[in-house]
């Protein structure tokens, strides 16, 4: 078994895996076969050390694969409602809809400067291709392709996607069907299979559990008095929508379809507020930061993330904009 390096938290880690990813394996092996869990692992706190090297989670993988198989390594990801206190996971799993899921995926990618990225190419409306690659030295390995491919399956179960299935491709041009009807299957010999490489589709789509209420991690908004009753009860509508997934990135005309409005309609009636769509936006994402960064140690990349932020440059230039401090310096006065 790998073992975790005593100075793991004092890493300037530069190529490194997320921590709760590490805690998503140890709960599947912890379930199916707890003699192989590294005797190490329970001196780990994720909640506080939030990456790990990537060669660590590289050498576990391979081990899950060889000693129970490579279907194990598609299956660790149905158990991610398991590791939620990641903010990360939640806002996935808060996802109204596949192409936001992937959307987040993206930009959660170009937060954590990953070195092993994942293309998604979603033109048609119930399945998606994938293709993973690297942006560094080296090339992801099957073990780390199939733990991905499964973890992507689990995000779309728990979005609400049902009658999944997936399909990847084996050498001499074959395709086959991986997953179907909720059961995992791979041939003899995971040297024949494309593992870079997949296919994932589903039958129909249901809004997930949560999609409903507002998002708990928000300070209440400041915003102005308004006269009009009609425009104080949109303005209302408006911000709640938002709230529901803070970490998503809006378009005026998600919010207009779903106030059954045009964009142009929208953006008039707010003008007659005298707020915006963007104003009412960065309100939204700044409450969300200042929430994050008085509740603990999560890190500012992550707070960047779930805040809705498309960098981390983004989310320092408007938090100083709007708050007058950076994201650290809120942080020490709290």
């Amino acid at each position: 078994m790998p073992e975790l390096p005593n100075s793991c938290g004092g890493y300037l880690i530069r190529n490194f895996a997320k921590a709760s990813l590490i805690d998503l394996v140890a709960i599947y092996l912890g379930q199916t076969h707890p003699a192989l869990l590294p005797k190490d692992l329970g001196g780990v706190d994720t909640l506080r050390q939030a990456h790990i090297p990537a060669e660590f989670k590289r050498s576990l993988l391979q081990t899950v694969g060889r000693e129970c198989g490579q279907e194990a390594l598609l299956s660790i990801g149905q158990g991610i409602s398991h590791v939620t206190y990641d903010p990360i996971w939640h806002n996935a799993l808060r996802s109204e809809n596949p192409a936001v899921l992937f959307g987040k995926w993206r930009r959660f990618e170009v937060f954590s400067h990953s070195k092993n990225r994942l293309e998604i190419d979603f033109s048609d409306g119930n399945k998606a291709r994938f293709k993973r690659y690297s942006t560094g030295d080296g090339i992801p390995t099957a073990a780390e392709n199939l733990f991905i491919c499964g973890l992507i399956i689990g995000l779309l179960e728990g979005i609400g996607c049902r009658g999944l299935w997936c399909e990847m491709a084996a050498q001499g041009g074959r395709v086959l069907r991986i997953r179907d009807k909720r059961c995992f299957w791979l041939p003899d010999g995971p040297a024949s299979l494309v593992t870079g490489e997949w296919t994932i589709g589903w039958r129909a789509h249901a809004d997930p559990e949560g999609m409903g209420t507002t998002d708990e991690a928000l300070l209440p908004l400041d915003l102005p008095p308004i006269g009009d009753q009609s425009l104080a009860a949109l303005v209302k509508k408006v911000t709640e929508l938002l709230m529901r997934d803070v970490a998503r990135q809006w378009k005026t005309g998600d919010l207009a379809s779903a106030l059954g409005l045009s964009s142009r309609t929208l953006q008039r009636r707010l003008g007659e507020t005298g707020l915006s769509f963007s104003h009412l936006v960065r309100l939204v994402r700044i409450s969300k930061a200042c929430r994050l960064l008085k509740s603990g140690d999560t890190p500012l990349t992550v707070i960047g993330f779930c805040a809705g932020f498309s960098d981390s440059a983004h989310f320092s230039r408007d938090f100083r904009a709007s708050v007058g401090l950076t994201p650290s310096e809120f942080r020490a006065v709290q």
